[in-house]
Parts: C-alpha cells; sequence; structure tokens
C-alpha cells in the first residue's frame, strides 16, 4: 500500500514537472542534407547578394527612373513598397503593438534583416535581370485592397518585367511576375519566391517552435537554425504547400499554387559579418518565345497567426495544413479544439481572463465524473489505512502473507487500488493540451485581465517581497513572486491538506509539504494566464473534494444509523 501511494505521488511530480520542464528538454528535429550542386542554379541566385534577388551576368543597364516609395494602407496592414528592387520589406501590423505600453506597431518585415521578393534567373548569361538596386517604373501611389500597384522594367534587350501587387482585407500579399517578349530569341526562366531574415541571437529549445518551416509534400517540417548553420543547404521538391519563417505569434509564408512543382531550398548565407537564413521556391525552366509572355503568381502571407484567418486561407487557397503554422504540439487533436474555445470564451465576455476562468469551469465541468470517482477512490484507500497498518506490523518480514491480506481488504471494501490514478491518467492529455494552448494563443498576447495584469502573455509583474515595487530594491528573477503565483501555492497548499493522508512517512509528508513551495517560485516565471488558470483549477478543485467528502460522511453517518436501529 505505501508503494502504490509513493508511485501516486510520483506521478503527480513526474506530471508537472514534465509539463514545466519540457521546453528545456525537448529539441527539433533535423532535415535531411544535400549537396550544394543539388540546388544550384547557373545566373540563378548568389548566396553573397543583400537581396536574394538574382544577379545579371550580362550588364545592367543604367537608369535615372525616381525612386517611389508606394505606400501600404488596408485595415490590417500599412507600411512601404520602394520601386527599388520592389522589395516587401516594410510591414507593419495595425491591431498589434510592440509594446503594450507604446503606440509601434508590431513589423513583421524589415526588422534582423528580413524581407520577401519575387524575380527570375536565368542559366544564359546574357539575358539581362533586375537585381536588388533596379529601379522600377510606377504610377502608382497606395496599395490597398481596391488599388493594386505595378511596376514595369525593361531591360533594354527585349524583355519587359512586369510586377502586379495586390492586397487583400487580411494578410495576404499577392504578387504576379510577369515577361513580355519583345526581342528576337527564345529565352528560358525560372521563377522564384525568396523570404529571407537574420538567425537569431540564441536558438534554444522552447515551449514553441520558432524559425524556418513549412509544408512539403502534405506533410509539415521545421528546420531549426542550427540544421541549417550544420548543413548549409536543405533542399527539398514539393508540390504545393507553403514556406516561411514563424515566430510565436507571426508568420511570413509564400503559399504557392497548389499544382506548382518546385525546389523549396533553405540555406545559410553569410551578408555583412551576419548569418541570414534565407528560404526560396525555384520553378522548372518556362520558355517564353518572341511576342509572347509567361507568368508567376506568388501568394505572400504577412501577418498574425490568428486561427481563425489561417483557416480561412487554408480553405480559401487549398493549402495543405496551414493552421499548423501554430505549434499546437503533439496533442494537435485537443489542442486546436481548445484554442478554437478559448477564442470563443474570450469573445463571449469580453475579457481574455475571464475567458480562462470560464473556460476552466467548463473543462472541470467536462471532467466532474472523472474527479469525483477519483477522489472517491483515494478517499475509500486513507479509510482503511488504520486496518493497512496493523497488518503491516503483524506481518512485518513477511510480503507474501502481507500482500495477500491487503489484497482481501480490497475485495472485502471493494476498492481498486487503480482508481484513483486512472481517472487523472484520463485527466491529463486535456491538461497539457490546455497548457499549451495558453502558451501559443495569440489572444493571450497584451490581453488586459484585472488591476495589474496588464499582459496575460507575461509574468505577474507585482512581486510579493518588496511589496509590489514599495521597497525600491531589484530582486533576484527567482525572488520575483508575484501576487498570483502566490495565491497559486496557497490554493496548491489548501488542496494538498484536502486530500487523504497517504502514509505516516515523514519523509513524503515533507516533500509534499515542499511541493507548493517549490511549485510557487517555479510558476512565478511563466505567463499569468498559465497561473490564473492553475489557481482557480485548484480552487474548483478544493470546492469540489469539499463537496465530495461531506456527501461520502452523510452517507456513512447514514449508514452507521440504519444499522444501529
Amino acid at each position: 500500500m505505501e508503494e502504490e501511494r509513493r508511485n501516486l505521488i510520483m506521478f503527480f511530480v513526474i506530471s508537472v514537472l514534465i509539463m514545466a520542464a519540457s521546453p528545456y528538454f525537448f529539441g527539433n528535429g533535423g532535415e535531411e542534407s544535400v549537396s550544394r550542386s543539388s540546388v544550384a542554379v547557373t545566373g540563378g541566385p548568389k548566396p553573397g547578394l543583400s537581396s536574394g534577388v538574382p544577379a545579371a551576368k550580362a550588364e545592367v543597364p543604367v537608369r535615372h527612373t525616381e525612386v517611389k516609395n508606394i505606400r501600404i494602407e488596408t485595415g490590417n496592414l500599412s507600411g512601404v513598397i520602394s520601386s527599388r528592387g520592389v522589395k516587401i520589406d516594410n510591414v507593419f501590423l495595425k491591431k498589434y503593438k510592440k509594446d503594450s505600453n507604446g503606440e509601434e506597431r508590431v513589423r513583421v518585415l524589415g526588422d534582423n534583416g528580413s524581407f520577401a521578393c519575387t524575380g527570375w534567373s536565368s542559366e544564359d548569361p546574357n539575358v539581362i535581370l533586375p537585381d536588388e538596386n533596379s529601379c522600377w517604373e510606377t504610377s502608382s501611389e497606395t496599395l490597398s485592397e481596391n488599388s493594386p500597384a505595378i511596376f514595369t522594367w525593361d531591360n533594354g534587350n527585349g524583355l519587359l518585367f512586369e510586377k502586379h501587387v495586390s492586397v487583400d482585407e487580411n494578410y495576404l500579399i499577392t504578387v504576379v511576375d510577369r515577361v513580355k517578349n519583345y526581342g528576337a530569341d527564345t529565352v528560358a526562366l525560372k521563377s522564384l519566391s525568396i523570404v529571407r531574415r537574420e538567425f537569431p541571437a540564441a536558438d534554444g529549445a522552447v515551449t514553441f517552435y520558432e524559425g524556418p518551416m513549412g509544408c512539403v509534400n502534405g506533410k509539415t517540417e521545421e528546420i531549426p537554425y542550427e540544421d541549417i548553420a550544420k548543413k548549409h543547404v536543405i533542399c527539398r521538391k514539393t508540390q504545393g504547400g507553403w514556406f516561411g519563417i514563424t515566430d510565436k505569434y507571426w508568420l511570413t509564408a509564400f503559399i504557392p499554387n497548389r499544382k506548382l512543382n518546385y525546389e523549396m531550398v533553405c540555406r545559410q548565407i553569410s551578408e555583412d559579418g551576419k548569418n541570414i537564413c534565407r528560404m526560396e521556391s525555384i520553378t522548372d525552366f518556362m520558355t517564353v518565345a518572341p511576342s509572347m509572355e509567361i507568368s508567376g503568381t506568388h501568394r505572400l502571407f504577412a501577418g498574425a497567426k490568428e486561427i481563425h484567418t489561417l483557416d480561412m486561407y487554408e480553405k480559401k487557397l487549398q493549402v495543405d495544413h496551414f493552421d499548423l503554422a501554430i505549434d499546437f504540439g503533439w496533442l494537435y487533436i485537443l489542442t486546436k479544439p481548445l484554442l478554437y474555445a478559448l477564442a470563443y470564451t474570450k469573445d463571449l465576455v469580453g475579457n481574455m481572463g475571464l475567458g480562462i476562468l470560464l473556460l476552466t469551469l467548463l473543462l472541470k465541468l467536462l471532467l466532474l465524473p472523472l474527479a469525483n470517482k477519483s477522489y472517491r477512490s483515494m478517499g475509500r484507500m486513507s479509510a482503511v489505512q488504520p486496518k493497512i497498518q496493523e497488518l503491516r506490523k503483524k506481518y512485518a518480514g513477511d510480503n507474501a502473507a502481507l500482500g495477500q491480506a491487503i489484497s482481501e481488504i480490497y475485495k472485502k471494501e471493494q476498492i481498486n487500488p487503480l482508481g484513483g490514478c486512472l481517472p487523472l491518467l484520463l485527466q491529463s492529455p486535456i491538461l497539457f493540451a490546455l497548457y499549451k494552448v495558453l502558451y501559443i494563443s495569440i489572444e493571450m498576447r497584451q490581453a488586459y485581465f484585472l488591476w495589474w495584469i496588464r499582459d496575460l502573455s507575461q509574468p505577474d509583474p507585482a512581486t510579493v517581497l518588496n511589496l509590489c515595487g514599495l521597497i525600491p530594491i531589484n530582486l533576484p528573477g527567482f525572488l520575483q513572486v508575484g501576487i498570483w503565483p502566490l495565491l497559486m501555492g496557497i490554493s496548491m497548499l489548501l488542496q494538498q491538506k484536502m486530500n487523504p493522508t497517504p502514509t505516516a512517512d515523514p519523509a513524503q509528508e515533507k516533500m509534499l509539504l515542499i511541493m507548493p513551495i517549490m511549485f510557487t517560485f517555479m510558476f512565478a516565471q511563466l505567463p499569468s494566464g498559465l497561473v490564473i488558470y492553475w489557481t482557480f483549477s485548484n480552487i474548483f478543485g478544493i470546492l469540489q473534494q469539499y463537496w465530495i467528502q461531506k456527501s461520502d460522511e452523510r452517507s456513512r453517518s447514514k449508514a452507521k444509523a440504519q444499522k444501529s436501529r
């Protein structure tokens, strides 16, 4: 019996520790590398280029076209596209602030050397192609939902290049590249789309994935920066899908036509002493005969990873697994529905913190039968503890006889030794999935709750040990325990006290006492939304246990009264 209780306690400890510490122990798988020769395109994009737009072997004609800045103005996006190179490198999200206390908006393209562009490459060194310094002609002033921008560039040798740029009401920018051949020779070109960014300062394992990724042949693949640094070039041949670079809340990704065959290449380049990650798509050669034209359509998603928006584009563009740009983890079948539920409860009550409380209550009600069974089983186990302790003394040194005697007690009292553990095991996947949702949900970012909690994605800022800032001292990180983590620790201690006493072993009692203290300091560094969920989950558990204990006491009193008659 003592061993079984010990196992139950260890299950609780290991489950929570795994949930809290998994970011530091689980990394991401790598990708198969290929040689540089397998992805080389003669006359194509060179690793040393600053923009990633193909450089021409022939001399680019010198023009004096005035550089113009085309403003991007939609309901969700703002920024500028320069006619020099027509690179998309200045895009802001109107709905999202960079800092909760400031007015600057989140910049999804332009920071850390990031930009996206499209272009052409050729194996013929005599074909003159536009590069990152080419000044395109345009009469456009603004790029909006109802006002596309058109750019043209003539290579002076028989080819006229056009870019038709449009944007929708959300986060999708569409670039249609056209090449018109007014010369006398047939030209073969490959269509390119490129997204790039500097390598991050540190690339450690975290609770969510950040970095290059894509959907290749119907399966999502993550390509960690560290794999790119080791292998330099990673290549995949695929049809359709998507590829790009993801952050916790933001995504920059190209979505090719679902029937298009292309080569997805992820490479490391060096530029001005910095390491750059560049992902690109390279199509097969297309020939453009005299008096003919060819075109390539490139759709660029540059925005927030809102689940409803990603699902909308997945259906509209018929792209596979676009929702998996959000790192749902290995419990996708539970995590995504919970993310939808969280978004719904937040919209229902108008406050993310209250939405978390409502979702916690709904989950507790859903799991109520399992939790009741677990608590009642633990109560029955506690009731027979005095008899088992007597048996341990009676059969000291005879484990076989002791096991037989304990089994008879379980049979007589109709107790299942695993009755308290199995319901908890069944609840664990839901708790892990909700933990993940609260960590990755963009709805949590800069979400206000009550009073001092102004960003549920950040730790509680009200440090108790310096009286919430009244004492002007700077505490080390591990001592910055907020009010909510403290409430969580107190609720955990109360719940522990209400649980049936598993054993008289002083060592286990001390361990149980230390656990709430240890978790208080551990949870102090986690997002306050997680801590609020855990605290209210504990409070609901306390109320549930109290109700079950009182109900069982009434049942036992009633049974005794009937026997005494």
